[in-house]
């Protein structure tokens, strides 16, 4: 495969895109200038719309064919050609670094050897959110490996990847619920499957809509996706957490911890255990 790299403004770039696919041309992809913001629940961005950006055009046929290709772009994006090189196509290797969790616990393919001695959690990144190598979530691996869940019903939402039900399932669950918005229960089954464990159940919906049912109560309610979203559920989970019951809450920046932790002991909660990774806080409440 060839990639042609054109220099053109972000403002333009969706009526290229646009001359292109009328041309039959669909291969295209761009990385948009970002200007990295923070605001009360974390960080976002902006998109510079007045900045260059490179806009890429894949090619699938042979180098004799460059010239011909070329041709026919240059007049419909309007700007030169800066570059053409060649990429392998390459699709095989999802694996992550092995991640030392802590002393005893390794996070890695399961093709990679470890240490004598180590417990490996087998794990193939598939591209949902929750790959391990994050601070909040090397975090809760060491918290959540770190207890005894045996005979425990946990709640994991915005599960992403499943790394955090899996390791919870692996420390004795009786049952691990996988909940979150997007379709991972591929991704998720697939690491279970590697692990040997049958003890999570995936659920896929909006759960606040009703869209998803979730029945019962928990003994833990896991959410790592930010603090305006833990606020979102805190009715939620204050229905289906067990009186007694204990509630992990991650994904917050240190300049919204306070905010956060003000709300969850409005609904009675009162907070148990704080870790904190250069900025990001993790906290247990019951």
């Amino acid at each position: 495969m060839y990639i042609f790299c054109y220099q053109v403004q972000l403002n333009k770039v969706d009526s290229i895109i646009e001359k292109l696919q009328i041309n039959d041309i669909y291969d295209v992809f761009y990385e948009s200038p970002l200007e990295i913001t923070t605001d009360e629940n974390g960080y976002g961005y902006i998109e510079k719309e007045d900045e260059p950006t490179v806009l890429k055009v894949a090619f699938e046929g042979e180098k004799e064919e460059l010239q011909d290709f070329k041709d026919k772009i240059d007049p419909i994006i309007n700007e030169d050609c800066f570059n053409i090189y060649e990429e392998e196509n390459n699709y095989d290797d999802f694996s992550i670094p092995a991640i030392d969790i802590d002393d005893t616990w390794v996070l890695a393919s399961p093709d990679d050897e470890v240490q004598e001695g180590k417990k490996k959690i087998n794990f193939i990144s598939q591209g949902a959110f929750g790959t391990g190598l994050h601070e909040t979530t090397q975090d809760l691996l060491r918290v959540i490996l770190a207890k005894d869940y045996t005979n425990q019903r946990v709640l994991d939402i915005g599960t992403g990847s499943g790394i955090l039900s899996i390791a919870t399932a692996i420390k004795g669950a009786s049952e691990v619920v996988a909940l979150d918005i997007r379709d991972v229960q591929d991704e998720v089954e697939l690491n279970a499957s590697l692990n040997n464990l049958n003890n999570i159940k995936v659920l896929v919906g909006d759960a606040l809509t009703n869209e998803v049912q979730v029945e019962g109560k928990f003994d833990w309610i896991y959410i790592n996706i930010g603090g305006e979203e833990t606020e979102f559920f805190m009715d939620f989970i204050k229905e289906h957490l067990e009186k007694g019951g204990s509630f992990l809450v991650s994904g917050l920046v240190e300049w919204s911890f306070d905010k956060v932790k003000s709300i969850v002991e409005s609904y009675g909660f009162n907070i148990i255990e704080k870790y904190q990774s250069n900025e990001w806080c993790t906290a247990i409440f019951k």
